[in-house]
């Protein structure tokens, strides 16, 4: 099997989130995020909803002979964190800010569940074996714009 970089995942998981669909509030249909993967983040958002996708951290475990062995061949894990970052729109009223932040958050985690309930591998790469996510409510004030949405923190397990 060829080696598979960091890039390689980034751009796996970036290309499934480009699957993705909203139905924004108060549209008729549904339209795709834009999405940005590690080498197409911009100084600022042009288009909306969108998603921003990198890796943040890893944590590799000991490789050792005595753990997790077959033919005692030690197998090394590594969590690989990326941060999905989405931008639902431009913050003005709350009550219509939380309405596209709940669409947006409702669309990926859609996303993320078919992969998940989908077969290996996952996010088309053979490398990752399992992954878990995690989001929260999120302001981000970029270029000096507020924006509402969401961030994930989406870590991935490799081996």
């Amino acid at each position: 099997m060829p080696h598979i970089t960091l890039m390689d995942i980034a751009n796996d998981i970036t290309d499934t989130l480009r699957a993705a669909t909203v139905l924004m509030p108060g549209e008729a249909m549904e339209r795709a995020f834009t999405v940005q993967a590690f080498h197409e983040l911009t100084e600022g958002i042009q288009d909306l909803p969108t998603i921003q996708v990198y890796p943040t951290e890893s944590l590799t475990d000991l490789n050792t002979t005595t753990d997790r062995t077959t033919l005692r061949v030690g197998v090394q894990h590594t969590q690989l964190v990326f941060s999905l970052r989405v931008f639902a729109r431009q913050r003005s009223n709350l009550n219509d800010d939380m309405a596209a932040v709940l669409a947006c958050w409702d669309a990926i985690d859609q996303a993320l569940s078919g992969v998940s309930m989908g077969c290996k591998p996952f996010f088309d790469s053979e490398a990752v074996k399992s992954f878990r996510w995690q989001t929260a409510l999120s302001i981000y004030e970029y270029a000096r714009v507020a924006y509402v949405g969401c961030e994930y923190v989406l870590t991935v397990e490799v081996f």
